[in-house]
């Protein structure tokens, strides 16, 4: 039970620090609505529902050899429980009511089935710790996981440009940073074709940044 504990503290430390924020006023203002879905003709982008825990769980740890060496986030572990998996998904919905962050599942089109998530949250306040990084040009980061087939089927270039695409159209942001792991080989071919720029790397955390400006069409 101790053991239980520990563990799901540790999985709600990580959660909650990518939330933290330097400058969490120019994250998001009360008078702002959240954007809810969006979807192309592969993927469904959509928030976060208690109902979706259990599919979440199912997802990442079907892949959770895989994402633990590629995500560099020390998870999922391969004692994450369904309880912890729980935990985590209560936090996130919190969130997302408090709208300090927000969370979205990967729905893939042809299977129906969850196949990750994408986080949108504050600039993380330790990210300029170990970077020459300026995090006041931020206004929010995004982070996301998709399961090992979807990436096999390249569903991570289809993911990128549905989110930048959403994020342009649908959001409040300018300026939004992708922090990725040295690890992570397929974010970092989509961000490396892409529009966005390599501004940092943190070799103390095996992080690469990448900026991405949102000009809008």
């Amino acid at each position: 039970m101790i053991v239980k504990r520990i563990a799901t503290t540790i999985i709600l430390a990580f959660f909650i620090a990518m939330s933290w924020s330097l400058s969490a006023v120019e994250f998001w203002q009360d008078d702002l609505s959240m954007a809810k879905t969006t979807e192309s003709s592969r993927l469904k982008i959509e928030a976060l529902k208690p109902s979706d825990a259990a599919e979440i769980y199912t997802s990442y740890m079907d892949s959770q050899p895989w994402l633990y060496e590629q995500l560099g986030w020390s998870w999922p572990s391969s004692k994450t429980s369904e309880e912890q998996n729980g935990s985590m998904i209560q936090h996130l919905l919190k969130q997302m009511k408090e709208k300090t962050a927000f969370s979205f599942v990967v729905i893939d089109k042809q299977s129906k089935q969850i196949v990750g998530m994408v986080y949108f949250a504050p600039v993380a306040s330790d990210r300029a710790s170990g970077a020459a990084l300026d995090t006041s040009n931020f206004q929010a980061e995004i982070t996301w996981w998709l399961g090992q087939d979807a990436v096999a089927n390249s569903l991570h270039n289809d993911l990128f440009a549905l989110t930048t695409d959403w994020l342009r159209s649908s959001w409040p942001w300018s300026q939004v940073l992708f922090p990725v792991s040295d690890s992570n080989h397929s974010a970092l071919a989509v961000l490396e074709n892409s529009a966005a720029r390599k501004v940092a790397t943190n070799r103390d955390t095996q992080e690469v940044f990448y900026s991405y400006t949102l000009a809008r069409k």
